[in-house]
Parts: structure tokens; C-alpha cells; sequence
């Protein structure tokens, strides 16, 4: 069974609950160091905020300080029963509380003529509204804060930029980090394709068990031996 990818796989991808209701698109995932030192993603977000932080950090943070959470909904990973352009939950739509994510979009494309929005639907949508999901503790990471991070090992030499993460499908711990043209491919929903033809390109696939710290500028890992092809995992 393969890992994930982070950014091809799961992010953007369209939320289904089991009775069909489409409710939203998945714009971050949160993950949360654990004891062991592992890297575990915990919850999918949908939100202003989560799509602002998707472009910069500091949309993200200038966001924070508009909507104050307020229109910010997740749901936990271990929720999802399937993975691909359509994430399956396993409940109704009711079990989640994402439906302020219809609310900001509407107040959006209201203005838009032909719509349909108008004032007296938001204010319905409004009273119907379910309670915010729990915040981010301290230490916890946006996977869109650590692509593009640098990544460079204990000597200072830089092995490259985050461009994406391996996720396991049972435990949702991070893998590894793809750096390179083959963190691209993955990006692009190619990287098997190349691997079987036998071309891989430079890169750099850092298991996460290598890394030693993460900043807010940095990844710190392990020096190790150049790599060699990358493997897929079945």
C-alpha cells in the first residue's frame, strides 16, 4: 500500500460526507508532534484562514486577525474512509461541523449576479451554525507552513525545499520528505510512472526519522549517504 502525498493527495480534495453531501474542499492539514518524535497529521481544515495560509503565512496570520477563527472548520483524519479527488467520511454530514464553510463562501459569491445568495439565506445559515472545531496547540504544524521550507542537514549544506510529505494511510504519521524534481513529480501525480521508467531525476527523500529539528525557517536532518533511487512502497 503506498503512502500519501500530502499535497497531491489529500489537499484540495472535495469532502464527502456518507449521505453525499459535498462539504467542502480539504485547504490545510494539521499535524502534531508526538512523544516518540514522530509527525502525525491529526485533522483536515476548511476555511478562509486555512486557504489565505495556503498562500503565505502571513495572509494566513492577517486572516487570523479578521475572522478570528470564526469561519474555520476541520474535521479528523480519522474520520475519512477513502482518500483521492473525492475524501469519503464515514457519517452523515450532520456529525461534522464544517457548515460555516458554506456561510463565508456564500457571503462571497453573493455579490456575484446570478447567485442565488441572498441576505435572509446567510441569516438562516447563520442561526444554523454548529460550533467551532478546536484550535492548534502550541507545537502543532501546517503542512502549508513546512512546503517550501528549506531543508538542510547538521553540517549547514542544504539538501533542498519541502515540496512534499509522505503520509501512511493507516497511521497518518509523515514518512518522509520529498525534496527535488521527484517531489514535483509527486506534486504532479507522476512520480510512479517515472520511478517504473526508470528515471527519478535529482532528489532527495529524507525519512522523517532523520530529522532532528523544525523551525519556522528550517528543517534540521541528518546527514546521511547520497541517496540513491527512490523506492516505492507497496
Amino acid at each position: 500500500m503506498t503512502d500519501l502525498l500530502a499535497m497531491h493527495d489529500i489537499a484540495d480534495g472535495q469532502l464527502s460526507s456518507s449521505d453525499g453531501r459535498r462539504l467542502g474542499r480539504v485547504a490545510d492539514i494539521l499535524c502534531r508532534h508526538q512523544d516518540d518524535g514522530s509527525l502525525e497529521a491529526i485533522a483536515l481544515a476548511l476555511g478562509p484562514e486555512a486557504c489565505l495560509r495556503r498562500m503565505s503565512s502571513r495572509f494566513g496570520r492577517r486572516a487570523h486577525r479578521l475572522f478570528k477563527g470564526r469561519f474555520e472548520r476541520s474535521v479528523e483524519i480519522g474520520e475519512v474512509v477513502e482518500f483521492g479527488p473525492t475524501v469519503r467520511l464515514r457519517e452523515k454530514a450532520d456529525a461534522y461541523n464544517v457548515h460555516d464553510g458554506e456561510v463565508w463562501a456564500a457571503r462571497v459569491i453573493r455579490f456575484v449576479p446570478g447567485s442565488g445568495v441572498s441576505q435572509a439565506s446567510l441569516g438562516v445559515a447563520a442561526r444554523t451554525r454548529s460550533a467551532p472545531a478546536p484550535g492548534s496547540r502550541r507545537g502543532d504544524v501546517w503542512v502549508s507552513d513546512l512546503v517550501g521550507t528549506p531543508v538542510i542537514d547538521t553540517e549547514g549544506q542544504e539538501v533542498g525545499h519541502v515540496i512534499e510529505l509522505l503520509i501512511g494511510r493507516r497511521h497518518h504519521r509523515v514518512n518522509a520528505i520529498l525534496t527535488g524534481s521527484y517531489g514535483w513529480l509527486g506534486r504532479l501525480g507522476i512520480r510512479t510512472l517515472v520511478h517504473r521508467l526508470g528515471w527519478w531525476g535529482p532528489h532527495e527523500e529524507v525519512p522523517w526519522e532523520s530529522v532532528e529539528h523544525v523551525r519556522y525557517d528550517r528543517i534540521t536532518v541528518r546527514r546521511r549517504a547520497a541517496a540513491g533511487p527512490p523506492t516505492e512502497k507497496r
